[in-house]
C-alpha cells in the first residue's frame, strides 16, 4: 500500500513535468516564427547618418496634344470670344490701332459704340487693319485687293504704263460694273491671296501703297493701281429709310439690294459714259414737304471730296446684299462711309469747329468695334476726314 500511494505520486510529478516541457517546446517554436517576421532597422553606421539618394528612371517625355483653334458651342446664347489674331508686320501705319490710338489691343471693351455693342465687347483688336482683319470670313464685308497693272500670271497689264486716273484701269472699273458687278473680270489680274474681312469702312488719309501693305502684298505690287471688293449679307437694324454719305479717294460705290445707292465723283468722272447707269444712283427726293426738303438739302459733308448717296428702305431683320467698291491709282488716299437716318433715334451731334455741320454715324457691320477716336490736328482737312458721331448704325453682316 505504501509503494502504491508512492507510485502514484511519482506518476502525477512524471505527467506534470512532461506537460511542462512540452509548454516551453510550444513556446519557444511560436515565438521564434514571430521572430522572423519583425523588421528591424539596420544597426547605424559608425560615420553617422547616410544619405541615399534614388536617381528616377528616364521615361521620354510624350508632347503635349495640340490645343484646337476651333472653338463650338451648341449653346444658342453662348457667348464667344473670338482667338487673338496676329498682326502683320506689314501693314504699317494703316494698322486700326494707330487709328484708334488709347484703346490698346487687350480688347474691344468700354466705349464701344451703337445698339448692343457690348455683344462683341470680349472680341481683341489686335490684327485689325484699316481694311479689316486679314483671313477671316464670317462677321463682316469679304473684300478682294486686285492690281490692275499686272495680269494675273504677273505679265503687264494695259494699265502698267499709265499714272494717275489711268484710262486703262477705269476701262476696266467700267466693264466689271457693266457686267453687274462681276468678280471674274477682276480675277483676270493679280489678286492678294488673303482676303479681308471689314467690319467698317474707315480709313483716314494716306498714302495709296498702304493698301498693299495692310493685304501683305507690298512686294508683289509695286505702285499698284489699286481696287478691292468688298461683298456680303447684312442685316438691317430697324423699319426706316437710309443713305450713305462718304469721303473718299479715288472713288467709292456702293450696291445696296442689287441697286447703286452711292457713287463719288471720282468713279463717275473716269467710268466710261456707257456704264454710268450701272454705278450712279438714283435721286429720288423724300417728298415735297418742308421737313422732307430739309433734310434732303441738308449737307453733312463739305468738300469736293464728299458723296452723297440716294435714299432706300430696309425692314428691320431682313437681310440684303451690299458691295461696295473702293481704288486708288496713286498719291493720297482715304474711304470713309457714313450713314444718315431719315427719323434718327437719337439727334446727331454737331461740330464745335469750323464747318458746324452735324457729325453722322460710322456705318458697321459688327458689334462692338469701338468708335474711332477723332483728332482735329491729325485730322485738319475736313473733307478728307470727317468726324463721325460718337456712336454707329450697325448692319450687322451674316
Amino acid at each position: 500500500m505504501a509503494w502504491s500511494g508512492s507510485f502514484l505520486v511519482l506518476s502525477i510529478l512524471a505527467h506534470v513535468i512532461l506537460l511542462g516541457g512540452a509548454t516551453v517546446l510550444v513556446v519557444q517554436v511560436v515565438q521564434s516564427r514571430k521572430e522572423k517576421m519583425k523588421f528591424t532597422a539596420p544597426p547605424p553606421s559608425a560615420a553617422g547618418a547616410t544619405e541615399h539618394k534614388v536617381k528616377p528612371s528616364k521615361k521620354t517625355t510624350a508632347a503635349a496634344p495640340a490645343i484646337s483653334k476651333r472653338i463650338a458651342s451648341t449653346a444658342a446664347n453662348a457667348s464667344i470670344a473670338l482667338p487673338a489674331m496676329d498682326m502683320n508686320a506689314s501693314t504699317g501705319p494703316d494698322v486700326m490701332a494707330s487709328v484708334m490710338s488709347g484703346l490698346g489691343s487687350a480688347g474691344l471693351g468700354g466705349g464701344a459704340g451703337g445698339a448692343g455693342a457690348g455683344g462683341m465687347a470680349s472680341m481683341p483688336l489686335a490684327g485689325l487693319t484699316a481694311f479689316g482683319f486679314k483671313g477671316v470670313s464670317h462677321g463682316g464685308l469679304v473684300g478682294r485687293f486686285y492690281d490692275l497693272k499686272q495680269m494675273a500670271d504677273h505679265k503687264p497689264a494695259p494699265a502698267a504704263n499709265e499714272g494717275l486716273a489711268s484710262q486703262s484701269y477705269y476701262k476696266v472699273i467700267g466693264e466689271f460694273l457693266a457686267k453687274n458687278w462681276d468678280d471674274e473680270v477682276l480675277k483676270r489680274y493679280y489678286c492678294a491671296p488673303d482676303s479681308m474681312l471689314a467690319v467698317q469702312m474707315y480709313m483716314p488719309c494716306s498714302g495709296s501703297s498702304g493698301a498693299a501693305k495692310a493685304f501683305g502684298v507690298e512686294k508683289e505690287t509695286k505702285n499698284p493701281h489699286w481696287v478691292i471688293h468688298y461683298t456680303g449679307q447684312v442685316v438691317a437694324p430697324d423699319d426706316g429709310e437710309y443713305r450713305f454719305w462718304a469721303s473718299c479717294d479715288d472713288y467709292m460705290a456702293v450696291r445696296f439690294d442689287g441697286k447703286p445707292v452711292l457713287a463719288s465723283d471720282g468713279i463717275i468722272r473716269g467710268a466710261p459714259p456707257d456704264v454710268q447707269k450701272f454705278v450712279r444712283p438714283e435721286m429720288k427726293p423724300l417728298g415735297a414737304s418742308p421737313t422732307d426738303k430739309k433734310t434732303d438739302d441738308m449737307q453733312f459733308m463739305p468738300g469736293y471730296m464728299g458723296a452723297k448717296g440716294s435714299w432706300f428702305r430696309v425692314e428691320r431683320g431682313k437681310s440684303y446684299p451690299i458691295d461696295i467698291l473702293i481704288g486708288d491709282t496713286g498719291g493720297l488716299y482715304h474711304q470713309i462711309l457714313l450713314v444718315q437716318e431719315r427719323f434718327p433715334k437719337q439727334p446727331y451731334p454737331v461740330r464745335t469747329e469750323t464747318p458746324q455741320v452735324p457729325r453722322l454715324p460710322l456705318v458697321q457691320f459688327r458689334k462692338g468695334i469701338p468708335i474711332p477716336p477723332y483728332d482735329p490736328k491729325a485730322h485738319a482737312e475736313y473733307s478728307r476726314n470727317p468726324e463721325p458721331a460718337p456712336f454707329s448704325v450697325i448692319f450687322t453682316a451674316k
